[in-house]
C-alpha cells in the first residue's frame, strides 16, 4: 500500500510540473510576439510558427492528459483517504492483509506443486497407456497361440488320466501289502507278548521261591530272637514292678500328694517390670512422637522419621499383626529402638534373649520342676501375669502386682537363633485369635490363654492360665546371617517386618545415658490412638492392592483376606495417612516393602511371567514416589533369583 501511494503522488507531481512548463512556454511565446523587432524576424517566426503550434498542440494535449491524470489522482486520493480511515478503524488489517498475501503465496506454491504432480500423473498415465497398448498386442499374440495350447492341454489331461489309473492300481497293491505286513506284525507282537509273559512267570516263580526261602530263614531267626526278647522283657518287667513298689512305698513315706498351687506358682508372682512410674501421662499421639524423636537424639541414636513412624504404626496394628520384627545386619540399633520407644512414651520394657536350643513354648513361659515341686517361671511369664486384667481370676491365690492400666513392650532379642515355628508358633496363633473374641467370658478367654504347667492337680482344681492381654506389644529382632533361621510365610503374614540395611554413614560417638520417663502411658490413651479400618476411605489404595494381588497370583504368590485387612489397618493407623497424600503413599510403600515384596523371594527373574509381574510391581512402586524403595526393588531383581534385603532409609 505505501509503494502504490508514493507512485500515485509522484505521477501527480510530474503532471503538474508538465502543465506549469506548458503555461510558461505559452507565456514566453506571447511575450515574444509582443516585442518582435522587425519583419525578417517575423518571417522567421512565421516559419517556425507551425512548429510551435504543433508543440502547443502537443503541450495542450499533455496538459489535458495531466488534468485527466490529476482527476484520476484526486479520485485515487479520495479512495486512499477512505482506505486510510478504514485502516485507522481496523489497525490489524495490514497484518491480516500480509497474512492473506502470505497465504496467497503459499497457495501459489501449493498450486505449483499440484500442477507439477498433475504433470507427473499425466506422464504416468501416458506410460500406462503405452503399457496397455503393449499388453493388448501381447494379448492378441497369445490369443493366436490359444488353440495350440488347448490341444496340448487335452493331451496332458489324457496322460493325467492314464497316470491316475496307474496310481490307483499301485495304491491297491500297496494296501494289500500293508494289510499283510500289519497281520505279520500283529502276529510277531503276540508271540513276543507270550514270550515276555512266560519269562515274567518264570522270573516271578524264581523270586517267589527265593523269597519263600528267605522268609523261612527269617521266620526261624525272628522266632529265636522273639523267644530271647520275651525272656529279657519278662525279667525287665519283674524289675520295673519291684521299682514301682519301691517308689510307691517311698512316696507314701514322704507323704507326696497333689501339688500345693499357691506354693508351686509363687515364682510366677515375683516382680518382673523394672520401670517405676509415679503417675499417668496425659498426652496426645503427636506429642508422643515428638518425645520419641527428642529422646532418640538425646541418646545419640539416629533413626529416620519413616522408621519411627513405621515402628509406631506397626505397634498400633498389633490387634491384627501381633508381632513386630526388626530385621537386618547386626549392630544397626534393632534392640535400641524398642527400648528407646518404651522410655520415651512411658511404657514398661522387658527383653528376653532367645537361645539356639529353644524348641517349645516352655522355653518362653517356663516349666514345672517335679523334683522341687515348683513352677520355674520366665521373666516373660511374670510380665504377662502382671499386665493381664484377668490374673486374679486365671491365677487365684497369687498376690500379683497388677499393672493392667499400663503398657508393656516385650522384646524377643535375636528371635531367629532358634526355629520360630518351634517355640513361638502356638503363642503367635493365640495372640491372633484374641481379636473379636469375648474375653470377659472365662471359657472363651482361656481358649486363647497360655496354660501354666502346675504338675498334678486335684480333681476339683482348675488349671491355671495366663492371658496375654492387649496392652502387651511383642517385638522381635533378628539378624540375617548364616547362623540364623529365616521367617516362614505364616510369621510374615502375621507380623510387620521392618528391615534395617547397613548404615550409609558409620558413627562412633558414645551414647549418653538418658533416664526413662516417670509418667506412664495409660492403656486407655493408647487404645484411643489405635484405629481399626471400618471399610471407608482408601479407595485408590484398595484398587492398587487388588491389582497387586492379581499380579502375585500370576506367579502363584497371592495373599489372602488377613494380609489385605492388615494393610488397610496399617493405613488407618499411620499418622496423617487419612488426610495427607504423601503420608498415605509412605504407609502403602511400607506395607508393600513389609508384606508384598518378601513373597517374591526365590522367583526366577528371567522367567517371562515373573518378569511381567516384576515390571508391573515396579510401575506401582514408581507411583509411590519412594526412591529408596524403588532402588532396593531394582537391586533385588537384578539377581537370577529374586532376593529381598530391605530398604536402606537415610
Amino acid at each position: 500500500m505505501p509503494n502504490t501511494e508514493f507512485f500515485q503522488w509522484s505521477l501527480w507531481g510530474l503532471s503538474l510540473l508538465a502543465g506549469v512548463g506548458a503555461i510558461l512556454a505559452l507565456f514566453k511565446l506571447r511575450y515574444a510576439e509582443r516585442f518582435l523587432p522587425n519583419w525578417n524576424e517575423l518571417k522567421e517566426l512565421e516559419a517556425i510558427l507551425p512548429v510551435r503550434r504543433e508543440e502547443l498542440r502537443q503541450t495542450t494535449e499533455g496538459i489535458d492528459k495531466c488534468r485527466a491524470d490529476i482527476g484520476q489522482l484526486e479520485a485515487t486520493v479520495g479512495h486512499l483517504r477512505i482506505l486510510k480511515e478504514w485502516q485507522d478503524a481496523n489497525p490489524e488489517a495490514p497484518a491480516r492483509i500480509q497474512q492473506m498475501m502470505a497465504d496467497l503465496e503459499r497457495c501459489k506454491s501449493e498450486l505449483a506443486a499440484i500442477q507439477q504432480k498433475l504433470a507427473e500423473d499425466e506422464a504416468k498415465r501416458n506410460s500406462i497407456t503405452k503399457e496397455v497398448s503393449e499388453l493388448s498386442q501381447k494379448k492378441a499374440e497369445l490369443e493366436g497361440q490359444l488353440p495350440i495350447l488347448r490341444d496340448r492341454l487335452a493331451a496332458l489331461h489324457k496322460e493325467d488320466s492314464e497316470l491316475q489309473a496307474a496310481i490307483r492300481s499301485l495304491e491297491d497293491r500297496r494296501k494289500n501289502l500293508d494289510q499283510k505286513v500289519t497281520a505279520l506284525a500283529n502276529e510277531v507282537k503276540a508271540q513276543e507278548a507270550r514270550l515276555t509273559t512266560l519269562g515274567q512267570q518264570v522270573e516271578k516263580a524264581e523270586q517267589e521261591k527265593s523269597a519263600a526261602c528267605r522268609e523261612r530263614d527269617q521266620a526261624r531267626a525272628d522266632r529265636d530272637a522273639a523267644r530271647a526278647e520275651i525272656t529279657g522283657l519278662q525279667k525287665s518287667l519283674d524289675a520295673f514292678k519291684a521299682m514301682a513298689e519301691n517308689l510307691n512305698s517311698r512316696l507314701k513315706e514322704a507323704d507326696v500328694g497333689h501339688t500345693d498351687l499357691t506354693k508351686a506358682l509363687e515364682d510366677l508372682a515375683q516382680p518382673a517390670l523394672k520401670f517405676a512410674f509415679n503417675r499417668g501421662a496425659q498426652l496426645d499421639e503427636s506429642t508422643a512422637l515428638r518425645r520419641l524423636a527428642e529422646h532418640l537424639r538425646a541418646k545419640g541414636l539416629h533413626f529416620p522419621e519413616r522408621i519411627q513412624l513405621a515402628f509406631h504404626t506397626s505397634l498400633k496394628a498389633a490387634h491384627i499383626n501381633p508381632l513386630v520384627v526388626l530385621a537386618g545386619v547386626s549392630g544397626t540399633g534393632k534392640s535400641a529402638l524398642p527400648m528407646a520407644y518404651a522410655e520415651a512414651t512411658g511404657m514398661n520394657f522387658v527383653s528376653l534373649a532367645v537361645q539356639p536350643g529353644w524348641s517349645g513354648p516352655q522355653d518362653l513361659l517356663g516349666f514345672y520342676n517335679y523334683l522341687e515341686r515348683k513352677y520355674k517361671a520366665t521373666e516373660l511369664a511374670r510380665a504377662l501375669a502382671q499386665m493381664s486384667r484377668f490374673s486374679a481370676m486365671d491365677l487365684p491365690g497369687l498376690q500379683i502386682q497388677s499393672r493392667k492400666e499400663q503398657m508393656l513392650i516385650l522384646l524377643l532379642d535375636e528371635m531367629n537363633l532358634a526355629r520360630i515355628e518351634y517355640y513361638f508358633s502356638d503363642f503367635l496363633s493365640r495372640l491372633e485369635q484374641r481379636r473379636g473374641r469375648k474375653i470377659e467370658n472365662d471359657q472363651r478367654r482361656r481358649e486363647v490363654s497360655l496354660l501354666v504347667d502346675a504338675g498334678s492337680l486335684p480333681a476339683k482344681e482348675m488349671p491355671r492360665f495366663i492371658f496375654p492381654d492387649f496392652n502387651v506389644l511383642f517385638v522381635g529382632t533378628m539378624n540375617e546371617d548364616e547362623s540364623t533361621q529365616s521367617l516362614s510365610e505364616k510369621v510374615i503374614d502375621r507380623a510387620n517386618v521392618l528391615r534395617f540395611g547397613a548404615p550409609k554413614e558409620l558413627r562412633a560417638a558414645p551414647a549418653p545415658t538418658v533416664a526413662p520417663r516417670e509418667d506412664f502411658l495409660p492403656r486407655a490413651t493408647w487404645e484411643q490412638w489405635v484405629k481399626a479400618y471400618d471399610g471407608n476411605g482408601f479407595d485408590n489404595e484398595r484398587n492398587i492392592l487388588t491389582q497387586l494381588n492379581q499380579m502375585l497370583e500370576s506367579v502363584n504368590r497371592p495373599f489372602g483376606h488377613r494380609v489385605y485387612r492388615a494393610i488397610l489397618d496399617y493405613l488407618a493407623n499411620y499418622p496423617g495417612a487419612s488426610t495427607e497424600t504423601a503420608r498415605c503413599r509412605n504407609a502403602l510403600a511400607d506395607q508393600i516393602e513389609q508384606k508384598i515384596i518378601p513373597k517374591l523371594r526365590g522367583l526366577d527373574t528371567q522367567d517371562d511371567t515373573t518378569s511381567r509381574c516384576l515390571d508391573q510391581l515396579g510401575t506401582t512402586i514408581s507411583g509411590l514416589q519412594d526412591p529408596e524403595l524403588a532402588d532396593a526393588f531394582s537391586r533385588a531383581r537384578q539377581q537370577h533369583l529374586f532376593e529381598w534385603f530391605g530398604v536402606k532409609r537415610s
